[in-house]
Parts: structure tokens; C-alpha cells; sequence
């Protein structure tokens, strides 16, 4: 008792520990137990916020030392205000180390200032641990277990390893594991010395054996942790091992030097991770990395957390925060600068009278020393030149992390600095991270409560991924009943919250007076729009949109769909710029700049109530649609999906029924909002006006003269008055209207760039384009009854798009077309009557894309091949086009020298298309094209289909496109055999091609495709690598070997990241499969150990009728939280026979996240323990049948330490073969 009381003061600690014995227990020898106590008083302080009441994984990460930092699981507790007491409490056999090496630990943990506290009684009594013992376990911050070889026989120290386990995995307490002369698999597999251990358990335990079972999980558990195995590590020296573990202890207890991050840390460990994986600690180099990204996105949280993890192991560190709001007080860049030195030099007074002398002494003083820092909310390069002038300032190894809205700021630095920097851009949380932080700040706990869940997700849309605004709104809602909920979202909806607005605000007052007239009106009205189409409008209106555009996005309040070229803004962005208009003028909108909520602008306009003050104004037929959801319409339609509006329901759909700007518009039931022209007469200084199903009467001349953006979709009007002011328009939309010709006489409209009159049914007659002289886009898609061009196209030098796609009664362009220098696409589409183009139409040199599909044209004129800038044509044919139709487009034009033509032979050569990507010769009734055309001159042609077609072998020259990565061959049914590939080539659909049997790949394919369905004749596909495809369909093909679709069904790879699907015929699922069942669904609980890295997914489906067959849907339920999304959808086109068919799915995961295909797409998160149940749905089809599924996990293991010592990662990969399957079975249930 007495041998450790010179180490150091135990009295008070142990008055905190005293244990009662219970007389009925029965004595016995059994463990010392130390507690380290907190030495200083002051960590209490930062570690009330939520030390016990966060995962397993923050208190286990050097980020997060104060208020924790990391991925919040999903079985953390309800959050309680609670005190970590010790800092390290120690579980060990008495008998085997209290004099030995637990003795020297507790010394060493004392003399490095964690004063530890010691429990005397050697004695033990009764079945359980005691409540002063169970507190202590419970309120420390480490426990440290020590296993020697007879651990296992103590059940107390058995009782304590459960609530240890318990609090690292409810509670987010580190567990470092000690191996003292045992092996680290003979605890986790109970065997040797554990192995008698529990021999005996079991003898004493017959009654109880679940408390036999929980010690056996446990003892795995811990023994599976990263830990040292004292013969392993520092060559079995105790001493050097001590130290060792001291280090790591105390290199997570230091809170006066870490920072404090946030109480409930949802989402934030994966996003560290990808910071350190940028800021590679591993390199000698001096690197920047900058954090940029919106406000309340969460960068100065990374910062910190990463800050936290990494400061140290560097020789200094300093973070300065609000640098643009610290810099602007009087000398704030100079009290930056002291705070600099201070920190990273641990001297107090520094004599700076000016920056430049700041910068000198920076320079002089830290110079050689590898050093972090964190310059937190920078917005001025200058701000950057003052702490660091040039990199070599600072010491190899150094790292500077920057934090900023200003993307540009980073690229500047690079410029003007000549550093060289790192971007990281800060990504918004998923919806389950959303769901995870909201319920901590609402509720107290991980999940909504059951009546709240639908409001809890309609408080996360209106988030949009924010940390900041989910933890406003959570707070904010806190507490409150249902129907309150509900009412403070619908309020939040048109006012945004004022602590997230203000944060938001910041970036919007930086920009000068033109970028934020941009802003706002990108905000109210151009949100999912065309970037060029906007830059048009606003160029129109005076301002230099394209930089401006720029800054916005710099700034991150802007972003850019690149993939199709859309402007997009955060919810709250957005809602942030539209309450700027509305500020102070809730209760007067005509005075307001900008109209867009619709009861407001009726109220305007039926009033009368518009002012000058009133620039922009749009009205639309529907009820208020928030803009996410008219860009979900948009991508929804495309996916065969509708939007749930009254107007829009599927069984409304009429042959009448048209789609313009993404909507499907049922016109019968459309409602015309009628009013007078004088309600614009007071709103001189309007420019943006849109006016859909809007009637008005009265004169025109009440509307501003200074209108450049007009649309006005159903207008009633058969022509434009000559009274309206349309001079200054740079845009006019008049999709779906009643004109017949757009104005009447002669009318100058010189600053018209877009001119948009599709789907005018009734329009007969087109402008002289004289009057138009600087349009650059014309479209008129679907204008019926228009017959023909007006020759005055020819003056249109700057006409860079014109479509006259369906319009059903144009006969023939005129030969002035030719002369339109600067066109690039040209859309002739489903033009039935029109039978020729223009004879000079080569001279379009600037021609990119060219669309002439279901036309009556036989022959192209002689100058096409002049068509040198060709990038995509489209020659779709439609039946009745004769058989030399498109054969004859090519044979025109007669080989050249080059060409490979072995018998000299007249043979069509496209070498002049040096420049086309894409080809589409499909249903042109080319039966003898093998001998025919030579494509092999189409040097950049990437896409090629020529579906539909006759010929028995492919055109020559296809194996020469060396670029080409998509083939087309559907429907082929003549076509014997396919082979001489680019080795390229990445995808090959060739379904319904009926004759064809055999396919060749050569060695060196890239193939990764493959569509063959149907190809019921189809005996062999040779030098198909499996490894790399990622997928294939073959359904109906039933002649190919059975070894083929075996080797197809073996054991998935383990290279693959990426999603996989193979649809085969078969009628059982692969008996390596773990879960199997009959029927249409099945369920799986998601392991409690290890990472799931790929979810593989089988279905057998029946086909019991001939014809079309409606695509499968595979639904991934959470029963656990109640939510289910679609996981894939696997597409049938169609089932020539009755067919037994088997899908087979392989889906990679991320962090236990699965991408579903909800739209906009989610993460959906997997979360130990959790059921959850795979269905397949045909929507009621009763041609179809899913007969059998099954489900099978890859799963990852935590890193261990082996009986070697060395880090190793276990892959659980379970064979195919039979004898193995049931102990695949068994990991995975």
C-alpha cells in the first residue's frame, strides 16, 4: 500500500474512490487500479461541451482534444453536460503486473504531470464492479488496458472490460490495448491461456452463459484495437514501450494548446482526412493548402480540427482567426503579427511599430523553423504578404493552412507570392449528415423523434447541406411542438433567419455596386439557367457579366454546372439575396427592385402599386416553385418522371400537352391571369420582364422603354403592337403562343441577340431579318405551319445557332444560308418535306454540329465535304428513305490515294472530316456498307451509331478510329460477326443484332460495356477481360457456353471501386452468395465490425410474356430509421422470349455510404447494427417475376496489431467455394 505514496499525492483522488466492501462478498486478491486524475482545473472547462456524449472515433483522434471532431456516429446517446474526472483509467491483472510493469507505468504517468491515482484494495468480493469503480471507468478519458496471460481468469477485470467497451463505443473514450507477453490473436480467438480461462467461465457460468458470451465479444473487441505488443515493439525494452505510451497520452491531453471546435461534430472526419491527405506531413516542402468555400460551410472548423490533429509534431504553431475583420481595427495587422510570434516563439513582448517592421522581424526570427499555421478568414492578398513574404521564411516541413471565401485570393497568392498552393473546396454535408446534425442540435440525439421525421427533412432541404444553418435551425426549433415546426418552416421559406443571413451577407457586401446588381438578379430570376444565355441578357443591361460571373463564383456565391453549362446558387445564398431586395419593404413591394414571389407581383400589378424602383418583374402560371425543383423537373422528365403539381399530373397528359423549359404543360387546364397594360405604368426603369399565360390589354406604350429581357410563353397575341417598346430587348422568348407573324411592318430591333419562337403553331411568317442584323440565335422547334426562311438570313453575319427542328412544312432553305459565316450548329430534324440543303452549304466552314435526322433529304450536295470544323453529325433515318439515301450522301466523294484499297475500287472516303466526334447513321438502309464506306479517315471520332442497318459485316476502317470509345449496332440483324475493334473502344451496344454469332476483342481492349441482349445466336466472345468490365447484358443469349457465364459469376473482383452490373440468363443466385432467399426482397444487419466496402446485390427474374419490359427498380429500406431510396435502376429494354434472367449488382461504399439515385442524388449512410432490407420492384408489371435474391458484404477490418507487431489490414474476401460459403454466412449475419 505504502510503495507508491512518495510518488505523489492520492488523498484527494482517493476520497473520490474509496470502494465499500459488501460484507456478503467474499474476499479475494485481485487488481490495483490506477486512475490518472486532471492535474489542471482548466481542461474541466473545455471539455464540458460533449466529451461524453460523442463517438468512439474522436476521443481515439488527436483532432479533437476539447469538444471533440469527427464523423458523429449514429449510436451516439442522448447529450448530457458531464465531466471527464481522470484522465487515464488502467485495467489489469494484480496478480500478474501491479508490482512490474503497471507499477512503472503509473510512475511514469505521474511524472510527466498526469497525476494518477492508485485504489489500494488488493482485495475483491462479489460478481460485479463497484459503483465508485464503474464511475471512474465512466468518467475517464483513456482506459488503458494491460492483458497478461491470466487476464481472462479475473472476472472483474472481464466486468470492466465491458464498460469499457461500452464507453469507447457509446461514449467516443480511447482504448489503448497493452499485449504484455501474450499474443494479440490469442485473445481474440480465446485460445492458449485464454482458452483455459474460459474452460473454466464456462464450468461457473452454466446458468449464465450470456455473460460468458458478452466477455468472449469483448475481449475481441479490444484485442482487435491498435495497441503494443510489449515482445514487438522497442525490441521488448518495458521502459522504451512506456514512453511511448506516455507520449501518446500526452500528445492527446493538452487542451491549453488545442482549440475548441463545436459540440456535436456531424461530417466533419471525412473532410480532415482529405485536408491532411493535402497537406502530406510526409514532405519536406513548405506548403499552403487553402481552405475556400460559402460561409457557414465549415472551413474554420476544418482548419481547427485539423490544427488539432497535426500541431504537434511541429516545432511551433499559431492560428490567427478573423484576419479580415481583425485587420481593418487600427494596427490589427501589426497585433496579428505579435500574436504570430508570440505563439510560435513563446516570447511575450515584441516592439512592431508598423507591418513592414513585422514583416522583417517574421522573417528574422522564424525562419529555419518548421512550423504550422492557420490564417483563418483572409480576404486581400496582402493580408497573406504579411505573415508570410516568401515561402523559405519558414523551415522544411512547414505547413499554412488558409481559410477564405475568395477562391481567387489562392490564386493570386500563387501569382503574386509565387507559392504554390493547394485548393480545397469545402463540400456541403450529405443528407444524413444534415438529418445527424440537425437531430443533436433539435432533440438531444442522433435521429429526428418518429413525429417530427418529415419535418425534420424539409428542415434539411431548406438547409442544403449548411452546418451553419442546420445548427441555427436546430437550436431555433428546439423544443417546439409539431405544428409549430410547421409554421416556422413556411415562415423560413420567405424569410430567411437572421443569424444566417448576417453570415451570409458578408460576401455579398464585399462586391462593388455592379456585381451586386448581377448577383441580385441572378438570385431572383436567372438561378438554373444558361450561363451564355445570362451573360447575354446582363451583358445587354449594361454590365460586364462574364467577370462578374466570375467574382461571384471566386466569392462562392455563384456556382457552375459545367456538365451543362447551368448557373447554380445555394438555397440560402439565394434567399440571402432576395431578402437584401425585400429589406424594410415587406409591407411595400412596388417599391421593391425586384419582384418575384407571386401573391406579390399580382398584388403589384392588380393594384397598380409598381414604382421606378422596380427593374425586374416575373410571373408564372404555377404556384411558387422553389428553384431546386424546377431544375429537378427538368432532370425528372428526362428520367420519366413527373412533376407532382396539380396541373402536371400524368393523367392530365393530353395529345395537346407541350414541354417547354424543362415542364410538361397541360394546356386545357392552364389558368390565364389577365391584366392591364397601365399596371407597368409607373415601373420606367424595368428591364427584366416575364410575363407566362399572362393576357393583357391596353395600350403598350405603358411598358418600359427599358426592357431587355421579354418572355412571355402563351401569349395571346397574334403580333407585337407597334406601340410596345421592344427597341432596347437583347432577348425575346415567346415560346407557345397564338402569333401568326411576331410584329407587323417595319420595326429595328439592333440590339436583339436571342429570338426564340418555338412551338408556334400558328406562326406563318418570319421578320425580315434586316431588322434583326445582330440576332445570333434563332429557334423555332415546332412552328408548324411555317413554310419557309426569309432570303434576308443571308445578313445575319452573326447568326451562331438556328433550329428548325419539327417544323413539319418546311420544304427547302434558301441558298443564302450559305452565306451565314459565323454559324455553328444547324438543327434540320424531323423536317419531313425538306429534300435538299443548299448546294453551298461547305461555305459554312465555322459548322460544328449538324442534325439532319427524319428529313426527305436523298442527297448531299458536293461542297459538304468543305465541312472541315465538323464535330457531331446526325443522319437518323425514318422509313421510307430509299436504299441509296445515305450510301449515295458518301459516294460522291471518291477515295483518295491514301485510302487502303487494296482492289481499286470506287469506294466513299470521309477523310475530310478530320474533326467529327460523332456519327449517327442509323436506319439509313446501309446493306452493302462494308464495301461501301471507309471510316477509317474520321481521326477524332468518338462516338459512332449505326444502328438499324443491313449490312452482314461492319464498314471498313472502324478498327483504325483510335479515338473511338462508343459504338452503336442495335438492331443490326443481318450482321454475322463483329471484330477488328479499336482497342479504345469503351462501350458496344450491338442488342436485337439476331444473326451474329461471334465476337472478337483483340488483347489490348479497353472494353468496359457491353450491351448484347437479344443475341440469341451468339455462340462465343473471345479476349473479354472481366476484370475491367463493368457491365454487361446479355439477356436471351442462350447459346453461349456455360463456362462463359460461370467464369462471368465467379467471385467479384477486389480491385473494383466502382459500380458493377451483369445481367445474364440464369436461374439461381451464385452459391457464394451469404444471404439468399426466395421471393422479391431480403434483409441483411450491417456488421459491427469493419467498414462494408462493396454491397453486392442478386436478383433471378422470370419473364413470363414476349414484349417491352419495364425497367428494375432496386429499393434499399432502412427499417431501422424508417427511409428507403432507390439504389439502381437496371434497365430491360426488351425480352424477346420468355426468359429466366439474373441481375447481379455490385455497389461500392464509402465510410459505410451508399450512392443512391434519388434525385438530387444522396449518400445513404449504413450504420452498425442497423436492418436493412434490398427489394426489387417492377412497378406491378405481371409479365415479370423476381423469383430469388440474395445480398453478400465485402467487408473492411479495423487495423489491428498482429503477433509480428506490424499494421496489417484484413480484407475479408469469402470464396465461392461451397465448403467456405457457410463461414461466409456466418461473418456476415
Amino acid at each position: 500500500m505504502g510503495q507508491h505514496e512518495d510518488k505523489g499525492p492520492t488523498n484527494a483522488a482517493g476520497r473520490g474512490l474509496k470502494r465499500k466492501l459488501e460484507p456478503e462478498f467474499e474476499d479475494r486478491k485481485e487488481d490495483v487500479k490506477v486512475v490518472a486524475l486532471e492535474a489542471r482545473e482548466h481542461r474541466q472547462a473545455n471539455i464540458l461541451h460533449s466529451v461524453m456524449e460523442l463517438p468512439g472515433e474522436v476521443h481515439s483522434n488527436p483532432a479533437i482534444t476539447s469538444t471533440s471532431f469527427s464523423m458523429a456516429s449514429q449510436t451516439l446517446p442522448s447529450p448530457r453536460r458531464s465531466v471527464c474526472n481522470y484522465d487515464v483509467f488502467l485495467s489489469f491483472r494484480g496478480e500478474d503486473t501491479r508490482k512490474n510493469f503497471t507499477d512503472h507505468l503509473y510512475s511514469a504517468l505521474w511524472r510527466v504531470g498526469i497525476q494518477p491515482f492508485r485504489d489500494e484494495e488488493e482485495l475483491r468480493s462479489g460478481e460485479d464492479i463497484s459503483t465508485e469503480l464503474h464511475n471512474a471507468i465512466h468518467g475517464s478519458k483513456f482506459s488503458i488496458v494491460v492483458f497478461s496471460k491470466g487476464y481472462a481468469y479475473s472476472k472483474w477485470c472481464l466486468n470492466e472490460l465491458v464498460e469499457i467497451i461500452h464507453c469507447a463505443e457509446t461514449r467516443g473514450q480511447t482504448l489503448l490495448p497493452i499485449f504484455y507477453h501474450v499474443v494479440p490473436s490469442d485473445i481474440r480467438n480465446q485460445t492458449g491461456t485464454f482458452a483455459d480461462a474460459f474452460a473454466r467461465h464456462e464450468e461457473l457460468y452454466q446458468n449464465d452463459m450470456e455473460r460468458v458470451k458478452r466477455w468472449r465479444a469483448v475481449l475481441k473487441k479490444a484485442a482487435s484495437r491498435k495497441g503494443w505488443d510489449i515482445e514487438q515493439v522497442e525490441n521488448g525494452y518495458e521502459s522504451r514501450v512506456i514512453d511511448q505510451i506516455v507520449k501518446e497520452v500526452l500528445s492527446k491531453l493538452k487542451p491549453a494548446e488545442y482549440l475548441d471546435v463545436a459540440i456535436h461534430p456531424v461530417g466533419v472526419n471525412s473532410r480532415v482526412e482529405e485536408m491532411k491527405a493535402l497537406l502530406n506531413l510526409e514532405t519536406s516542402d513548405v506548403r499552403i493548402v487553402g481552405i475556400y468555400g460559402m460561409g457557414g460551410i465549415g472551413k474554420t472548423t476544418i482548419a481547427k480540427a485539423v490544427y488539432n490533429q497535426i500541431c504537434d509534431t511541429f516545432e511551433g504553431s499559431s492560428c490567427l482567426f478573423n484576419i479580415k475583420e481583425r485587420s481593418e481595427q487600427f494596427n490589427g495587422l501589426v497585433g496579428l503579427q505579435k500574436q504570430l510570434l508570440r505563439d510560435i516563439l513563446k516570447m511575450k513582448k515584441f516592439k512592431i511599430d508598423s507591418v513592414d517592421r513585422g514583416i522583417r522581424l517574421i522573417e528574422e526570427r522564424i525562419q529555419g523553423r518548421r512550423v504550422l499555421v492557420v490564417f483563418d478568414d483572409v480576404d486581400d492578398w496582402e493580408q497573406i504578404y504579411a505573415f508570410v513574404g516568401q515561402c523559405k521564411w519558414f523551415g522544411p516541413g512547414s505547413r499554412v493552412i488558409i481559410t477564405t471565401r475568395n477562391e481567387h485570393l489562392l490564386t493570386q497568392a500563387q501569382v503574386n507570392g509565387k507559392y504554390e498552393v493547394r485548393e480545397y473546396e469545402v463540400r456541403k454535408l450529405d443528407t444524413f449528415e444534415s438529418l445527424q446534425l440537425l437531430s443533436w442540435h433539435a432533440f438531444g440525439g442522433a435521429h429526428p423523434k418518429e413525429d417530427y421525421l418529415d419535418l425534420s427533412y424539409s428542415a434539411v432541404n431548406y438547409a442544403g447541406g449548411l452546418p451553419l444553418a442546420l445548427e441555427v435551425l436546430g437550436c431555433f426549433l428546439s423544443g417546439r411542438s409539431v405544428i409549430k415546426w410547421k409554421s416556422e418552416l413556411e415562415i423560413l421559406q420567405k424569410t430567411p433567419h437572421n443569424k444566417i443571413q448576417k453570415i451570409l451577407k458578408r460576401s455579398f457586401d464585399s462586391l462593388d455596386h455592379n456585381r451586386k446588381i448581377i448577383f441580385l438578379d441572378i438570385a431572383c430570376f436567372f438561378v438554373g439557367s444558361d450561363k451564355e444565355y445570362v451573360i447575354t441578357i446582363l451583358d445587354g443591361c449594361g454590365f460586364s457579366s462574364i467577370s462578374g460571373i466570375n467574382i461571384l463564383v471566386q466569392r462562392a456565391l455563384l456556382r457552375i454546372d459545367y456538365q451543362h453549362n447551368k448557373l447554380g446558387m445555394h438555397d440560402l445564398i439565394r434567399d440571402m439575396g432576395r431578402e437584401i431586395v425585400c429589406e424594410d419593404l415587406h409591407k411595400y413591394p412596388g417599391k421593391r427592385s425586384r419582384l418575384w414571389f407571386h401573391k406579390d407581383v399580382l398584388s403589384v400589378l392588380h393594384k397598380h402599386t409598381g414604382s421606378e424602383a422596380v427593374e425586374g418583374l416575373i410571373l408564372n402560371p404555377f404556384p411558387e416553385l422553389r428553384d431546386e425543383e424546377r431544375s429537378m423537373t427538368k432532370a425528372s422528365v428526362g428520367k420519366g418522371h413527373f412533376l407532382n403539381s396539380p396541373e402536371l399530373k400524368v393523367e392530365n397528359m393530353k395529345p395537346e400537352s407541350l414541354e417547354a423549359n424543362g415542364f410538361i404543360l397541360h394546356l386545357p387546364g392552364l389558368k390565364v391571369e389577365r391584366l392591364k397594360t397601365e399596371a407597368f405604368a409607373n415601373m420606367q426603369n424595368l428591364r427584366l420582364l416575364q410575363i407566362n399565360a399572362v393576357h393583357l390589354t391596353g395600350s403598350f406604350e405603358y411598358l418600359s422603354k427599358e426592357l431587355r429581357w421579354l418572355c412571355w410563353h402563351f401569349c395571346p397575341l397574334e403580333f407585337l403592337p407597334k406601340n410596345f417598346h421592344l427597341e432596347n430587348l437583347v432577348v425575346l422568348e415567346m415560346q407557345y403562343n397564338k402569333l401568326k407573324q411576331i410584329w407587323k411592318g417595319n420595326r429595328i430591333l439592333n440590339n436583339l441577340k436571342i429570338l426564340n419562337l418555338s412551338y408556334s403553331r400558328t406562326l406563318i411568317k418570319l421578320p425580315n431579318f434586316l431588322q434583326v442584323p445582330h440576332l445570333e440565335v434563332l429557334l423555332l422547334d415546332e412552328c408548324r405551319n411555317l413554310v419557309e426562311l426569309h432570303e434576308s438570313i443571308k445578313h445575319l453575319k452573326g447568326l451562331v445557332r438556328l433550329s428548325l427542328k419539327d417544323c413539319k412544312k418546311v420544304r427547302n432553305l434558301p441558298e443564302s444560308i450559305s452565306d451565314l459565316k459565323s454559324l455553328e450548329i444547324l438543327n434540320l430534324s424531323g423536317c419531313l418535306q425538306l429534300d435538299k440543303l443548299p448546294e453551298k452549304l461547305g461555305n459554312l466552314t465555322t459548322l460544328i454540329k449538324l442534325f439532319a435526322d427524319r428529313t426527305a433529304i436523298m442527297q448531299l450536295p458536293s461542297s459538304f465535304i468543305l465541312l472541315k470544323n465538323l464535330k457531331e453529325i446526325s443522319l437518323f433515318g425514318h422509313e421510307g428513305t430509299s436504299l441509296e439515301s445515305w450510301l449515295s450522301c458518301f459516294s460522291s466523294w471518291i477515295s483518295s490515294p491514301n485510302c487502303l484499297n487494296p482492289m481499286n475500287l470506287v469506294r466513299a472516303s470521309v477523310f475530310g472530316f478530320c474533326s467529327l466526334g460523332k456519327l449517327v447513321l442509323s436506319n439509313c438502309k446501309l446493306s452493302k456498307a462494308e464495301n461501301a464506306i471507309d471510316l477509317g479517315g474520321l481521326s477524332s471520332l468518338q462516338e459512332l451509331d449505326l444502328s438499324r442497318n443491313d449490312f452482314f459485316s461492319l464498314p471498313q476502317g472502324i478498327g483504325r478510329l483510335s479515338k473511338l470509345q462508343i459504338l452503336r449496332l442495335k438492331n443490326c440483324r443481318s450482321l454475322h460477326s463483329i471484330s477488328e475493334l479499336p482497342a479504345n473502344l469503351r462501350i458496344l451496344f450491338a442488342n436485337d443484332c439476331s444473326s451474329i454469332d461471334r465476337l472478337s476483342l483483340s488483347s489490348s481492349s479497353q472494353l468496359f460495356g457491353l450491351s448484347l441482349n437479344n443475341c440469341s445466336k451468339l455462340l462465343e466472345i473471345q479476349g473479354l477481360n472481366l476484370e475491367q468490365i463493368l457491365f454487361i447484358e446479355m439477356i436471351g443469349c442462350y447459346n453461349l457456353s456455360s463456362d462463359f457465364t460461370t467464369n462471368l459469376l465467379q467471385y467479384p473482383s477486389t480491385q473494383s471501386a466502382a459500380q458493377r452490373l451483369f445481367c445474364v440468363p440464369g436461374s439461381e443466385v451464385p452459391n457464394w452468395f451469404s444471404h439468399q432467399r426466395s421471393g422479391s426482397s431480403i434483409s441483411f444487419h450491417v456488421p459491427s465490425e469493419g467498414e462494408i466496402r462493396s454491397l453486392l446485390i442478386c436478383a433471378v427474374c422470370t419473364y413470363l410474356q414476349i414484349g417491352n419490359t419495364p425497367d428494375l427498380d432496386v429499393i434499399i429500406h432502412n427499417k431501422t430509421r424508417g427511409f428507403q431510396h432507390g439504389l439502381v435502376r437496371i434497365p430491360v429494354e426488351h425480352c424477346a422470349e420468355i426468359s429466366n434472367n439474373l441481375f447481379l449488382f455490385e455497389a461500392p461504399v464509402i465510410r459505410n455510404k451508399l450512392k443512391t439515385i434519388d434525385w438530387p442524388e444522396k449518400e445513404m449512410e449504413m450504420v452498425n447494427g442497423e436492418e436493412i432490407e434490398v427489394s426489387f420492384n417492377n412497378w406491378g408489371w405481371i409479365g415479370a417475376e423476381v423469383s430469388k435474391c440474395g445480398v453478400h458484404l465485402l467487408l473492411e477490418k479495423p487495423n489491428v496489431i498482429d503477433n509480428n507487431g506490424s499494421m496489417v489490414q484484413y480484407l475479408r474476401y469469402d470464396t465461392a467455394k461451397d465448403e467456405e460459403m457457410s463461414d461466409a454466412a456466418d461473418d456476415n449475419d
